[in-house]
């Protein structure tokens, strides 16, 4: 994919300043593993634009605000500390989550990896007995979109196969290079040294399958042990204990030594706070399968 015009004229400005960056190395590996189709100094030097314009644009909403609110409201004249101060904090803050965004998205693919890869190398290994060559076994993979990140690389392999004229080893290499799961680097490592040693590939890939769905129903066990201790963790944190103490609240209210706002304050406040807490952290622990 070629670069976008916002693109070109970023590298056009800060290109120069882009290539010599010291954290280049490990942006261009982020890219890489994120599948990010563009040049790492292309990326940074967008990154730099947009931060720049961040900043721009709020020094504009300070000066043209921080008069009015002096002024009409008045307010203190430390206000003026934002025209110096928030400016360039916004800016680095849109630098940094431009730049963080790469490792970020990497990780997640590495996460959907790890998720799918229990049934995909399964997949290999049934289409393997079959006599399937690795070419047409990628092929395949990578037309089965239901195991997700695995199927991409499973294309991005058979491209290399396929298209580029590489052998099997070269291009398991050049996968290891660019997925960002370390589970799956492994299996490809295992499947390298099982080619060139001459080894059996199809016993190979049985053996990682079962090793891995193994590994799957273990950790599904986990799960479902750490959901149990989490519902009785939710029954006495967001139930009982907000139950006790509403009771004991309102007795203290009746009896004339305390106010209506502490009940209100534990039913608007406390008991959504909790719910919406457990709700997103429950969320987060789910696997994807």
């Amino acid at each position: 994919m070629g670069l976008t015009s916002t693109q070109r004229l970023a590298y056009k400005v800060f290109g120069v300043r882009a290539a010599s960056a010291r954290g280049l190395p490990k942006l261009k590996e982020a890219l890489r593993k994120a599948q990010m189709p563009v040049r790492g100094e292309a990326y940074l030097a967008q990154s730099i634009l947009y931060a720049a314009g961040t900043a721009a644009v709020f020094f504009l909403l300070t000066v043209l605000f921080v008069p009015v609110l002096t002024v009409a409201l008045g307010l203190s004249n430390a206000l003026w500390l934002l025209v110096v101060l928030l400016p360039p904090l916004a800016g680095y803050t849109a630098y940094a989550a431009l730049l963080g965004t790469p490792a970020s998205n990497a990780k997640k693919r590495g996460r959907n990896i790890d998720q799918k890869l229990p049934y995909a190398t399964n997949y290999i290994a049934a289409m393997a007995s079959a006599g399937v060559i690795p070419a047409e076994i990628f092929k395949s993979l990578a037309n089965q979109e239901i195991y997700g990140e695995v199927a991409k690389e499973a294309a991005m392999m058979f491209k290399d196969m396929h298209v580029h004229g590489r052998d099997i080893v070269t291009s398991l290499r050049r996968a290891m290079d660019r997925t960002p799961s370390v589970k799956f680097q492994e299996l490809l490592q295992g499947a390298i040294t099982t080619v060139t040693s001459g080894g059996d590939l199809t016993a190979y890939f049985r053996q990682k399958a079962a090793r891995y769905q193994w590994e799957n129903r273990v950790e599904q066990k986990s799960f479902i042990e750490t959901m149990g201790l989490m519902a009785e963790t939710y029954v006495t944190a967001a139930v009982a204990g907000p139950l006790f103490l509403l009771v004991m609240v309102a007795i203290i209210v009746l009896m004339g030594s305390g106010e209506m706002s502490q009940l209100q304050l534990i039913i608007y406040l406390l008991l959504p706070v909790i719910n919406v807490g457990f709700m997103f952290g429950i969320r987060a622990m789910i696997p994807e399968v």
